[in-house]
């Protein structure tokens, strides 16, 4: 372990982002894995790894994403909304290829014609949009922020593998199988 935080600190040392650093090591799955104590933010690890760079993501790269416990959970005066209010705000599939086709909603590089002439002019030919990344961007961020609002922590249920658990005061509910967490009924 300790040569692979020497590892990691010549990388950022040499320049490597830290974000490609968590791009790569979260999600990361070997023994010992299970519940985080001690921490308000981070509550499962897929692995030690896994925990190390989570809690890297958040704190240094502002990534509450791959936070269990919104930081909003953790002041004393929030209120958990209500799941019947999320439903009536939550995108159906239709306004969610909507938004990604939409070229109005995000910013897409632009050049201009065809290539075909002297640079004068776009000779009728219009602009190019290249949106193909912007809208997968577009579309990922708004698929996550869906799952956000459903309440989905992020981790695999352990019956059915699929990433649809949702806490429940200190439980986890699956939302597909209806499975809970050890410990729970």
């Amino acid at each position: 372990m300790n040569c692979f935080a020497i590892a990691v600190s010549l990388g950022l040392q040499h320049g490597v982002p830290l974000e490609r650093f968590v791009d790569a090591f979260v999600f990361t799955r070997f023994e010992p894995n299970g519940p985080v104590g001690m921490n308000d933010r981070i509550k499962m690890s897929t692995s030690i790894i896994d925990y190390i760079f989570r809690e890297l993501a958040i704190t240094y790269l502002g990534r509450d994403d791959l936070a269990q416990v919104v930081e909003e959970d953790l002041r004393g005066d929030s209120v958990k909304k209500d799941p019947e209010c999320l439903d009536e705000v939550s995108p159906d599939e239709h306004e969610l290829a909507d938004a990604a086709i939409s070229t109005d909603l995000f910013p897409a590089r632009r050049r201009s014609g065809n290539g075909n002439e002297n640079g004068h002019g776009n000779n009728g030919n219009g602009d190019v949009h290249q949106v193909l990344e912007v809208v997968q961007k577009t579309v990922t961020a708004t698929e996550l922020r869906v799952a956000r609002m459903k309440g989905y922590e992020g981790d695999p249920c352990p019956n059915c593998r699929l990433f649809r658990l949702v806490r429940t005061g200190t439980c986890l509910r699956c939302d597909n199988c209806y499975e809970a967490s050890a410990g729970c009924s």
